[in-house]
């Protein structure tokens, strides 16, 4: 495994634990708990609108039209159509998910006038104001990036980018890929060896069917007035809030590899639960019972739907091949901080079983299928009680 650490935090330190208890004991005075319904709703995108936040001469791009992208991608054209923006400027590496996007974009009544195919990435780098994409893995991301910063360094004209009234000629990379933390950091650094141009890390929360109602969650960090911008285009036009995770790129980075891990974690303990509850003779029916009543998690009882039915298609979920990268670079990431995750471990070895067994392009609930193996039962049998595994 890789030695790579991220830059932001060489030397890891714990901080100090928190002091639980009464807030009397601690503070002094009087204390009441709030009352319910009295809390401050939480903002959906914590910055102040910008004087200009998307001024009716940027012209914004769409890199990537993946499960994920072709989504955004469409979400994003009609909610420019919608303000009289200049059509979107979309791009796929392969022509197959061009034609992909095509067919979505009319399924859901995306105005043809909404958007423009473009086959040329460094058009693209020197035409937009502002570039989103959403790529497979940091390869693809390097490689894309290489293109698009070409293009910037031979624009000519102004756009508006970040700088307030329109006075600027700064274009704005908005990554909404899962990659390892310090490519982000690479890339930001090949950002600032020019001017004009600035690289936001922006990983999204959500699977395909969120990208598709524009219900996702953005992380979102980098320059202060380039996230400002950013975040009101965006916002509510492919996701519905925004976590401000600071200056530094990289640990927005971090902070989806983390949430990653807990929906990871999630799985991976359904997994053996389920098994478990199967080979004792409980059934799992009735763990799926007690996760609606004690628990209410919609994505809790989506996993537990796929889990227990044997739907491992990945349409409108995250693949096998993806939760194992992710798996690989949240255990890099935690080795080089010194935080052990076995759980991880596991999950990843439950990943590679099942990949083995059925291929990459299941949903990623299909780890079961090694928990399963290494219980000695076939890794997706449709039965309540499981078949041992004996061929």
């Amino acid at each position: 495994m890789s030695g790579l650490k991220a830059h932001f935090n060489e030397n890891p330190v714990t901080p100090p634990v928190e002091k639980v208890g009464n807030p009397i004991d601690s503070y002094g005075g009087t204390y009441e708990h709030p009352k319910e319904g009295t809390s401050t709703p939480v903002e959906p995108i914590p910055f102040s609108r910008p004087s200009t936040p998307t001024p009716a001469h940027d012209q914004l791009a769409f890199v990537g039209l993946g499960e994920m992208g072709k989504r955004m991608a469409s979400n994003l054209a009609k909610h420019l159509a919608s303000e009289g923006q200049p059509p979107l400027l979309v791009y796929n590496r392969k022509e197959d998910g061009v034609h992909k996007f095509l067919s979505y974009a009319k399924e859901h009544e995306v105005p043809e006038s909404s958007y423009k195919v473009v086959h040329d990435l460094e058009e693209i780098g020197r035409t937009a104001d502002l570039v989103v994409t959403s790529l497979a893995n940091d390869e693809a991301v390097e490689a894309v990036y290489e293109q698009l910063f070409q293009g910037q360094e031979s624009q000519k004209g102004t756009g508006d980018g970040i700088v307030p009234g329109g006075r600027g000629r700064t274009t704005i990379f908005v990554d909404t890929s899962t990659i390892y933390p310090t490519t982000a950091g690479k890339l930001e650094d090949q950002a600032r060896s020019r001017p004009h141009r600035v690289f936001l890390s922006s990983p999204v929360f959500g699977v395909p069917k969120a990208a598709e109602t524009a219900d996702l969650v953005l992380a979102i960090s980098g320059d202060y007035f380039a996230k400002k911008h950013a975040a009101h285009a965006l916002v509510p036009a492919i996701g519905r809030k925004v976590m401000d995770l600071g200056s530094n790129v990289e640990r927005a980075m971090s902070f989806k590899l983390v949430g990653n891990a807990l929906e990871l974690g999630f799985i991976e303990l359904l997994a053996e639960c389920f098994t478990l509850c199967d080979q004792s003779g409980v059934g799992s029916e009735k763990l799926v019972e007690l996760i609606k009543d004690q628990h209410k998690s919609p994505a809790l009882i989506r996993y537990a739907d796929r889990i227990t039915k044997n739907k491992f298609n990945s349409e409108g979920g995250f693949n096998l091949g993806g939760g194992i990268t992710d798996a690989r670079n949240i255990r890099q990431l935690a080795e080089s901080h010194n935080v052990p995750m076995p759980t991880m471990d596991v999950a990843q070895q439950h990943m590679l079983s099942a990949r083995a067994h059925g291929g990459d392009a299941m949903d990623w609930t299909a780890l079961v299928g090694g928990q399963r193996i290494a219980a000695g039962l076939k890794p997706f049998a449709g039965r309540v009680r499981l078949e041992k595994y004996e061929e």
